[in-house]
């Protein structure tokens, strides 16, 4: 269901709940896309509260639990099969962290960490940290998207709005007939025959290559780096595993270190829900603090 087409989080819930034809639920687990505060989100790129006592009223249930989209989707990560995965370039997974970024309305990042027998999952606002340019023509594309002398951060440029603004910025610098396109519509030219559509998704495959490898550091993602979000799956043939290897370990001090860390992109097509079903029959399985996370 659309976030725009209903006014609060409860109402769609019971849209849902209805159109399933389930029983009343008594318990519900969610993942929204925000930080986890006093056991509420904020949605970052919505309007939606999420207040755990106004949907335990408004639903009549008995527990709850609220967790960051990003701590969801890490919890998936043991459960994927081979299927649910495609390898970018080559990596051996080793202990350590695993990493998760996806791009799609937001820029979300998350980890799993091992803590004794049980599994940690790691939320964080990695989306927002800054995204500087490096190159002369990323420093061209900055200065028309107004972020010359401004903190750019990677959610502007690597989430789905970022990609229309990319197109533009590109196709000015390149002296390119400027079009007015949506995310959708990049997306599909540069499947096409669209050349100009193709470099904006290029350009920006190649930032997340960078911002990427920099989490991987951040996290020390020895346990691998998975590639989720809505976006990526749809324009998997786009992406060069040479290229996108090449700029993820570029870093003087530990290129080796990255060129030895697997990345994979996730295609399975409702991730979060593998995460969120194996909390729900295992929660012992993960390191949660429940007592003040519960809702009742």
């Amino acid at each position: 269901l659309p976030t725009a087409g209903y006014a609060r989080f409860e109402d769609a819930a019971r849209e849902a709940i209805r159109r399933s034809g389930w029983p009343a639920p008594r318990t519900l687990l969610v993942g929204a896309a925000g930080p986890v505060r006093d056991r509420s989100i904020d949605l970052t790129n919505a309007r939606w509260s999420l207040r755990h006592d106004a949907i335990l009223e408004a639903l009549g249930l008995d527990q709850g639990l609220l967790l960051n989209d990003f701590e969801v989707l890490s919890l998936a990560l043991p459960h994927f099969s081979p299927s649910d995965l495609l390898a970018i370039g080559t990596g051996r997974a080793a202990d350590g962290a695993r990493l998760v970024v996806g791009p799609g309305t937001g820029l979300g990042v998350g980890a799993l960490v091992r803590a004794g027998d049980r599994l940690l999952p790691v939320s964080s606002e990695g989306g927002h940290v800054g995204l500087p340019p490096e190159t002369a023509e990323e420093q061209a594309v900055y200065v028309h998207l107004g972020l010359d002398g401004r903190r750019a951060q990677a959610e502007m440029l690597l989430a789905g709005p970022g990609l229309p603004a990319l197109y533009r910025a590109l196709a000015v610098v390149n002296g390119w007939s400027v079009r007015d396109l949506d995310s959708a519509a990049v997306v599909a030219g540069a499947l096409g025959e669209d050349p100009a559509a193709r470099a904006a998704v290029r350009f920006q495959l190649d930032l997340l290559a960078r911002y990427a490898g920099d989490m991987a550091l951040t996290f020390l993602a020895l346990g691998g780096v998975y590639l989720g979000g809505g976006m990526l799956p749809r324009i998997r043939s786009l992406i060069d595993p040479v290229a996108f290897r090449a700029r993820f370990a570029r870093n003087e001090a530990h290129a080796a270190l990255l060129a030895g860390m697997p990345v994979w992109l996730i295609t399975a097509e409702e991730p979060a829900f593998i995460g969120l079903a194996a909390l729900a029959r295992r929660p012992s399985d993960y390191w949660l603090d429940y007592e003040d996370r519960l809702w009742a």
